[in-house]
């Protein structure tokens, strides 16, 4: 039996390294998440869309039935500052309406909610 090339060995080493930091540092967005505040914003939806997880096909294919999707929406701040973009789950994603007011709640980089107002 011979020995694995060293260059498959180290491609090996390097995917698990990287797997393994960014392990860590999802670990430790989270952390600091459930450590911060909670905190409203007044907002205005600007922009909110729905885009297939993979972009590997050409731009003029049929979209599929059951094709898994990012759902991201972005939120201008009333009183001014930079505009917070977020991705949702479905559930959170489809009660959220372009162009409508309302408060933002967060916990650090993490969503929490957003109530319309009427």
């Amino acid at each position: 039996m011979s020995k694995p090339p060293l260059f498959f060995v180290a491609v090996i080493a390097l995917i698990a390294v990287l797997a393994t930091q960014r392990y860590f540092k999802q670990r430790q967005q989270e952390a600091e998440n459930d450590r911060a505040p909670m905190r409203s914003l007044q907002v205005t939806v600007s922009d909110k869309r729905a885009v297939p997880v993979t972009k590997t096909r050409a731009p003029q294919r049929e979209p599929l039935v059951n094709e898994p999707m990012n759902y991201e929406v972005v939120f201008s701040p009333v009183e001014g500052g930079e505009d917070i973009q977020l991705r949702l789950k479905q559930w959170q994603y489809n009660p959220i309406e372009k162009g409508a007011q309302g408060t933002l709640n967060m916990q650090g980089t993490r969503f929490v909610s957003f109530t319309a107002q009427p």
